[in-house]
């Protein structure tokens, strides 16, 4: 049984979106169906497809504590998870669904718009009573998919530069701007998200630092767009340096 991740939605109105805990299955921890794996990260047998690869174990000591947040953030339980110490199965890659996928840019895990499955992630959410969200992911990819995340997302993001966002009766014009970061990991895309109708915005950060993929989702009400999302990006890639 795949762990899934925990799916922080924004409801477009006319402040900006709340966080809703969405309800997924699985939990922090290990997971059936996977190889096992028995230190930090996956054994060096010729062969192994998941050799040097960081578990959920290790991707959870990679990200932030609620500390480095802004005073007033706390942990949400219920989008707090990891894979443990195994794996997930190897699984095809999805097509990239762009037809559906630009909503789900306003979900913390918007990662998965990329259609490529992680071997091992680890996610922690925090929420403070004004309703606003960071969120960030950590994923170990096999191979070269991790390097084919980053060039999805940026398709994603590229194709979403504008859409029309329909949530609680309120039909939002949202503009998605992206750029690329030099000199913050291996590659990274930074897309802000805005509209009229709304009372903040969204800034959302992907980070590649070799077969690992970090990406944070920071939603506010204030006119900044969430911009400390990149800062505290480059505080989880400096940490999963450190992992490795």
């Amino acid at each position: 049984m795949k762990l899934r991740r925990a799916l922080v939605t924004v409801a477009a109105t006319a402040v900006l979106p709340f966080a809703l805990s969405a309800c997924s299955s699985g939990g922090t921890g290990d997971t059936g169906g996977k190889s096992a794996a028995s230190g930090p990260s996956a054994g060096s047998a010729a062969g192994d497809p998941n050799a040097g690869l960081l578990n959920g174990t290790r991707l959870k000591s990679t990200l932030l504590p609620v500390g480095v947040l802004p005073k007033g953030y706390h942990a949400d339980p219920q989008a707090t998870r990891d894979t443990g110490k195994a794996f997930e199965a190897p699984s095809p890659s999805a097509a990239v669904d762009l037809a559906g996928a630009c909503a789900k840019l306003e979900a913390s895990a918007w990662i998965e718009t990329s259609g490529v499955h992680s071997a091992s992630f680890a996610q922690a959410d925090f929420v403070n009573a004004s309703q606003e969200e960071f969120n960030e992911e950590v994923d170990s990819f096999r191979g070269s998919d991790a390097q084919t995340v980053m060039t999805r997302l940026e398709k994603v993001l590229t194709h979403c530069a504008h859409f029309k966002d329909t949530s609680n009766g309120t039909t939002a014009s949202v503009t998605v701007k992206t750029v690329k970061v030099p000199k913050v990991g291996d590659q990274t895309l930074k897309a802000v998200l805005s509209a009229p109708e709304w009372e903040g915005g969204t800034t959302l950060v992907a980070t590649r630092v070799g077969k690992v993929v970090v990406t944070t989702f920071y939603s506010v009400r204030s006119g900044d767009m969430g911009a400390a999302g990149l800062g505290l990006t480059e505080k989880i890639v400096a940490r999963v340096r450190d992992a490795k």
